[in-house]
Parts: structure tokens; sequence; C-alpha cells
């Protein structure tokens, strides 16, 4: 199971040591909500790309797995390039480039930098979400939404949910092995996301009796929906890790003039 944890969700396993398992589990959990709120509110790409490359250098110096992070993320960022590629054709009035393949395409300034925030934004608050969930481990993860006082039907909802994501993940893994040894060749990309699809489907919907099935074996067993954990209580470390980053959030926001740092930073380099 640890396995599969480590492959397909954004947890750590349990006997692995990092530098933040001191500062509780609702801490780092909460945290990356709060670092990503400025992504949605704030129409600044100077602040996002800040605070990415803060989060960056900080999972850097606590010695996280920055390429295990970047692996999983390497899914979603086609998908969030293809969703603003074309911004830069339709929007703006101040042209960019203008480049003739048959037809004119014309590069608008405004929608080239409307781009690059959207795809900042989006891939910036899920590298800080993946950065942070991956000092979690699962139990911790699970505690610390029980500690948010969520309902208890919803947590034993999500955690029947996740864990099967690892079994289905590998379900799928296996079926496609098996028909790519049987002779079944797939070219193409469509052919790909249709076998996929299908698999999927037939996947979840096994899946699916096979926990309702768990479920109940587990009330045959006396469980009523409440999960119970150790308490592990609040200390000056978690205090001052928390204070850290809200007081650099407010200096980069209402402090730091940015744009003008970003600016002199790129006169040094490329004069």
């Amino acid at each position: 199971m640890d396995f599969n944890l480590k492959t397909n969700l954004p947890f750590r396993l349990e006997n692995e040591r990092i530098y933040l398992r001191k500062i509780h589990p609702l801490t780092r959990l909460i945290l990356p909500f709060i670092c990503v709120i400025p992504f949605v509110l704030l129409n600044d790409i100077y602040l996002v790309f800040s605070i990415l490359l803060v989060v960056f250098v900080t999972a850097l110096i606590l010695r996280l797995k920055i390429l295990d992070i970047i692996s999983r993320l390497k899914l979603v960022i086609p998908i969030v390039f293809l969703l603003t590629i074309f911004i830069p054709l339709y929007v703006g009035d101040i042209i960019l480039y203008q480049f003739n393949i048959g037809i004119r395409i014309t590069v608008f300034k405004e929608g080239f930098i409307l781009a690059s925030l959207i795809f900042f934004r989006v891939f910036g608050a899920l590298f800080v979400f993946m950065s942070f969930f991956s000092t979690l481990t699962y139990s911790e993860f699970i505690d610390a939404l029980t500690k948010l006082r969520i309902p208890s039907i919803f947590v034993g909802s999500l955690i029947i949910m996740l864990h099967y994501i690892p079994i289905l993940a590998k379900s799928n893994a296996k079926i496609l092995e098996a028909q790519e040894m049987r002779g079944k060749n797939i070219s193409t990309y469509f052919q790909k996301l249709k076998t996929h699809a299908f698999v999927m489907g037939k996947s979840i919907v096994t899946n699916m009796e096979r926990s309702e099935k768990l479920y109940e074996s587990l009330k045959m067993r006396g469980f009523s929906g409440k999960i119970t954990f150790t308490q592990k209580k609040f200390s000056l470390i978690d205090i001052g890790f928390f204070t850290f980053f809200i007081v650099l959030l407010v200096f980069l926001i209402f402090i730091l003039d940015l744009q003008s740092i970003y600016q002199g930073v790129t006169t040094i380099f490329l004069p």
C-alpha cells in the first residue's frame, strides 16, 4: 500500500523522515491554501512568480523531493498549456508578433500577459499544494481533516476514495499491459485516451462494488463513522512556521515593489 501511495498520491511514506515532521499536520494543511489566496485575488504575475519561487526555495532547503513533485504535475501541465495557448491570439490590441503559415496569425501583448498569468497561477497553485502535501503522511492528512471539524461522513468517504486511487491506477496499468502482451497496438494519442477511458470506466464500476462491500464489512465490525487519532498539540515551532509565511506574504504583497526588483535583476543579467 505504501508503494502505491508514493507513486499515485502526494503523500510521503510513514517511515520517511523530513525536517517538517515536527510541524503540526493541520499547519501543513492550511498553509498552502493561505499561500494560494493571492493567486486568486491579485492579478500580479510578479507576486505569483515570487510566491512560487519562495515555496520552491523552501522545498529545496527542507530537502523535499522536487523531482517527484514536478513529475506528479507533468500530466496537468499540457492541459493547462492547451487552455491558455489560444488566449494571445484573441485578447488584446497591441501586436506583439505576427507570422504567416498560409493564414496570418497575430499574437497580442495583453493576451500573452494574461495567458502567462493564468498558466503560472494554475501551475503555481498546484506546485504549492503538492509541496506541502508531500510533507504529510496519509494518516497525518486525515488527522488534519478531522481537526478541521469536517463531518465524519465526508472524511470517511474521502478515505475510501483515496484508498482506491492507487488500486485503480495499478489495476488500469495491469489491464493495459495485458492488452499489449496480447498484441494490441496502441499508437496514437486518441487511441490511448479511448483505451484509458474504457478501462477506467470498467474499473470504477468494479471498485464501487468493492467499496460498498468494504463499508458493509466495516459496519459489521462496529465502525461508527468516527475517526480518532492521537492528540497532538500545537507548539511554538508551529506558531513560528505559520508566522514566517504570513509575514513573508505581507512583505511580498504590501511592502516590496516586486516589479522594480525583477526589472533590476533582469537588467543585471540582460544589460
